[in-house]
């Protein structure tokens, strides 16, 4: 039994519109959950939720919001309240990549990164704890990134907004265990998204091929397998784990190269 009853379970999970957000939505969505996809893309949150729920008003399952407006995401957070009930459990998974080196990055773009990166996880974080206290406590997930433990030319932003979601992670989990939350962040590596071709088509032919084969198994990941361990994380039977951060990437960061 991977939770008591996830029928009961109203999730929002920021950037739910696609990728990794829309494959959690999905894992959630067939234990029973409810799924509730926050985005900023109005087209890709539209075509989400006829996929998630093809038999319903799928309209009022979704929510457009830009994570790093800290008052929209509290409005959110209460017309979810408001439409299905206190938040159970919570995704912090919104992210967005600038490439470029630090010496001619725009200074807008830097704090768009941060912005919507780490500010994002706390407005998220924050308006689900507040709900849960209600509930007797609760589970949430962020994402970070192996590029928030390692890092690589030309991703200065994004690597530094990935390890500062590491370590709010562990924050956040001491702050909310008097509340009985728990918070734990998953860390994918390369994994087949809009976001990671976006990238493939910047870089050299050949450059994700290349990176995928010096994982240890060989292949880059599919979405599907970073939901496994977020809904392993938000379940019981993770029960005695908060503040970790767990590491997906087919063996790509565990060895020299």
């Amino acid at each position: 039994m991977i939770m008591t009853d996830w029928k009961s379970a109203i999730v929002p999970v920021s950037g739910g519109a696609s990728g990794i957000g829309l494959a959690i939505c999905r894992q959630l969505r067939s234990e029973g959950a409810r799924p509730l996809p926050l985005d900023f893309d109005a087209d890709q949150l539209e075509k989400a939720l006829t996929t998630l729920y093809p038999d319903e008003n799928c309209a009022k399952f979704g929510y457009l919001v830009d994570v790093s407006d800290s008052l929209a995401v509290d409005a959110a957070f209460e017309k979810i309240r408001r439409d299905h009930g206190i938040v159970t459990h919570a995704v912090a998974n919104a992210g967005i990549v600038w490439r470029g080196n630090v010496l001619d990055m725009p200074e807008d773009k830097w704090k768009r990164v941060l912005d919507v990166n780490v500010n994002g996880v706390l407005h998220i974080c924050r308006a689900a704890a507040r709900q849960m206290t209600d509930n007797g406590g609760g589970a949430i997930v962020t994402m970070a990134s192996i590029g928030g433990i390692l890092s690589k030319p030309e991703r200065a932003a994004y690597t530094t907004s990935k390890a500062a979601i590491v370590q709010m992670t562990r924050a956040f989990a001491l702050d909310f265990a008097q509340l009985n939350i728990r918070v734990n962040c998953v860390a994918p590596g390369l994994v087949k998204t809009s976001i990671q071709q976006a990238q493939a088509a910047s870089t050299e032919p050949g450059f994700v091929e290349a990176l995928a084969a010096r994982a240890a198994i060989k292949r880059v990941g599919e979405p599907e397998e970073i939901a496994n361990v977020a809904v392993f994380l938000l379940s019981n039977l993770a029960s005695y784990i908060t503040g970790e951060t767990v590491v997906v990437d087919g063996g790509l960061s565990i060895h020299y190269s």
